[in-house]
């Protein structure tokens, strides 16, 4: 394959995988959906007031603890099988990997659609069968991409390809607002049909497919021998740790390691405050902004009421970039450097989050926590490849994105506490106050295990490629 060729295929496979995680994007959407589910007055619209026992609930089967199971199952589930879905497009390749989890996701965004009266088992199909194909989409790109780049890019191709699946709210939410008429100050349109949930989890499920598959049908591996093109590089520069190649490492070498738990504990602890903010993003809205109390000052009522369809846009938005800028910075300042400014940066939000009671103050406080959130999922990536190697890439993320999944349990689920403590202690505008500050707490102690954190070392019975380690990669 000539180099222009190789260059050509390269960027196909890079951008049909961001098209691949960017159609299974539903899980970024839960707060749209949450909102349908507890909102929904019997008549079919949203009332932004109902209380979550209200007898004029549409689904008043729903309770409060219910409402983040789905996400939280959901997300984790499709973290965890990742760790098998990598390890079978090791074997088999991408594409196919990527076909079955397309259809998985939306087969059962339809099938749960005829669940929306029973929590539980709305919330077994959306785990089992949407989660599960998810993962299935989500482990095959980044390692296929890799494969095409050169090993001083890992950082911008991870950053890119991952932007693609926290893109996928973008496109989603903004549909499932349309459909459910959620208020919206660029959304709303009045020649939209206004179609019940169910409705819109059957569109949404046909949309997954139809621009999933043609996207997983391009996400190929190199072929037998390709070599990676080299970049030109100043010859008295230095190459950077990230820049050489590394020796490729099994999977069951790689989880004997401390080094790959530590970062599935990171994934698992830093992750918890933006999955409680994004999953919980337009109730934050209604109930900091004081909203849903009517307590709200009349001249930010309109902005709040109107910034309410678009949380989940924004939460998009603002993750992309992260994963995006995530991945390209670590390239040029390490890995571990994006680790510390990004911890620092979140437990500040985290501290002071309760404090933001206006509609302005409330977005930039989701939006700086969904950057710096999207930023860990690049960066933790990039280093797996950077300490672990290519071969048995799939495999080896997949341990560590296990804890990605533990973190959309953990943070949903102190979001739920949270609103129960206040609830009892009738103070309905703390919600999230114990929260914020649950998330500090993890968020330091994450802090510690990527300060601790390096690149560990091993035997040569090891290494599954023809890579030789050097006297000072080797375990004595």
């Amino acid at each position: 394959m000539d180099l222009q060729t190789a260059k050509k295929k390269a960027t196909r496979v890079l951008i049909a995988g961001i098209i691949s995680n960017f159609s299974v994007g539903i899980l970024y959407t839960w707060s749209n959906l949450k909102d349908a589910l507890q909102y929904t007055a019997k008549n079919g619209f949203q009332d932004n007031t109902l209380a979550i026992d209200s007898a004029d609930r549409l689904y008043s089967a729903w309770g409060q603890s219910d409402l983040a199971l789905p996400y939280g199952i959901g997300g984790f589930t499709s973290a965890f099988i990742v760790v098998f879905a990598g390890a079978w497009q090791d074997k088999i390749g991408p594409t196919k990997v990527i076909l079955i989890g397309v259809l998985m996701t939306g087969v059962g965004a339809i099938l749960c659609s005829f669940l929306t009266n029973h929590p539980y088992l709305f919330t077994f199909v959306f785990a089992m069968i949407v989660g599960n194909g998810i993962g299935f989409v989500y482990a095959c790109p980044r390692a296929a991409a890799m494969k095409w780049f050169h090993p001083s890019k890992k950082g911008m191709i991870n950053g890119l390809v991952v932007a693609g699946f926290g893109l996928g709210a973008l496109w989603l939410g903004p549909l499932e607002t349309l459909f459910l008429k959620q208020q919206a100050f660029i959304w709303t349109i009045d020649s939209f049909p206004h179609l019940s949930l169910e409705n819109t989890l059957r569109v949404l499920g046909c949309a997954i497919l139809a621009m999933g598959i043609p996207a997983a049908l391009n996400v190929v591996n190199p072929p037998a021998g390709y070599e990676v093109p080299e970049p030109e590089v100043d010859a008295n520069k230095p190459v950077k740790e990230n820049a050489k190649k590394t020796a490729s490492i099994g999977t069951a070498a790689m989880a004997k390691t401390w080094q790959a738990w530590a970062l599935f504990s990171i994934y698992a602890l830093y992750c918890s405050a933006g999955a409680m903010v994004i999953s919980n993003s337009s109730d934050i809205m209604r109930v900091q902004s004081g909203l849903k109390a009517g307590t709200i000052a009349a001249e930010y009522a309109e902005t709040a009421t109107a910034l309410l369809g678009v949380m989940v846009p924004v939460t998009s938005i603002s993750n992309a970039t992260g994963r995006a800028l995530g991945g390209m910075i670590s390239d040029i300042i390490g890995r571990k450097n994006v680790y510390y400014v990004i911890h620092t940066i979140q437990a500040i939000n985290m501290f002071f989050f309760h404090t933001y009671d206006t509609p302005v103050k409330i977005i930039l406080g989701t939006i700086l926590t969904c950057v710096v959130y999207g930023s860990v999922m690049s960066t933790t990536p990039s280093i797996v490849a950077d300490y672990f190697g290519l071969k048995a890439y799939g495999a080896n993320y997949g341990v560590v994105y296990t804890g990605w999944g533990a973190s959309l349990i953990i943070g949903p689920q102190i979001a739920a506490y949270s609103n129960k403590l206040a609830e009892a202690n009738n103070a309905p505008g703390e919600a999230y106050f114990f929260a914020y500050h649950a998330a500090i707490v993890l968020i330091a102690i994450s802090f510690v295990l990527a300060f601790l954190v390096k690149k560990p070392k091993f035997r040569q019975e090891d290494v599954i490629d023809d890579y030789i380690l050097g006297p000072d990669e080797l375990k004595k």
